[in-house]
C-alpha cells in the first residue's frame, strides 16, 4: 500500500515554497525568468546527463525551449539570451545547481534544480499552483492547526486535572483531620 504523502512530495512543496519566494521578489530580479526557464529545461528530456556542468550554450537552449513552449514570450528570450553566464551564476546562489570548481562559466544542475523544473512544468512557470500545491499547504495548515487545538485542549486538560486532584487531596486530608479530631473529643469527654 503507498502512502498518500512520500518524502518527494515533502520536498517538492519546501521547493515550490522557495520558488514562491523567488518569485515574488521577480521585478527586482530580471534574470528569474531565464533561472526557470533553464530549469524546466533540465527537467525535460533536453537535459539527459544530470551529471554533467552545463555551459552559456546550454542556457541559450534552454530560453529556445522554453519559447517553443510558450513558456516565455520571443521578446523575454531576446531580452535574456545575452545574459545567459549571468543566469547561469544564479543557478548556485538560488541553490539549484553546484559551481564547477575549476570554471565559472559552467554548472551542474542538482535534485533540488530538476524537482524544481518539474514543479515549474507542473505549474506552467508557477502560474497555476493553486490546484497543485497550494490546496496541500491549505490542508497542511488545517492540520497543525487542529494538532495544535488538540494539544493545548489536552495540556489545560491535564493541567485542570492535576490542580484538582491536588485541591480534591488537601480538602479530603483537612476533613478528615477534623473528623478524627471531633472523634478524640467523643473519647475524652467524660461521661454524665
Amino acid at each position: 500500500m503507498n502512502i498518500p504523502f512520500t518524502p518527494a512530495s515533502f520536498r517538492k512543496l519546501d521547493i515550490l515554497q522557495q520558488l514562491m519566494e523567488y518569485e515574488s521578489h521577480k521585478k527586482e530580479k530580471s534574470l528569474w525568468n531565464g533561472v526557470k526557464a533553464v530549469l524546466i529545461w533540465a527537467a525535460s528530456v533536453h537535459h539527459q546527463h544530470l551529471g554533467s556542468y552545463i555551459g552559456p550554450n546550454h542556457v541559450k537552449s534552454a530560453l529556445d525551449y522554453c519559447r517553443d513552449e510558450k513558456f516565455i514570450s520571443e521578446d523575454e528570450r531576446n531580452r535574456l539570451v545575452n545574459s545567459c553566464s549571468h543566469i547561469l551564476q544564479s543557478l548556485p546562489v538560488y541553490g539549484f545547481g553546484d559551481e564547477d570548481p575549476n570554471s565559472n562559466q559552467s554548472v551542474k544542475i542538482n535534485r533540488n534544480g530538476v524537482l524544481a523544473g518539474r514543479i515549474l512544468v507542473e505549474t506552467n512557470f508557477l502560474k497555476n499552483t493553486w490546484l497543485r500545491y497550494k490546496v496541500w499547504i491549505v490542508v497542511w495548515w488545517i492540520i497543525l492547526i487542529a494538532a495544535s487545538v488538540i494539544l493545548i485542549s489536552q495540556v489545560i486538560s491535564t493541567l485542570k486535572n492535576i490542580s484538582g486532584v491536588s485541591l480534591t487531596d488537601n480538602y479530603t486530608t483537612q476533613y478528615t483531620h477534623q473528623l478524627q479530631g471531633k472523634h478524640r473529643f467523643y473519647h475524652k469527654r467524660k461521661p454524665f
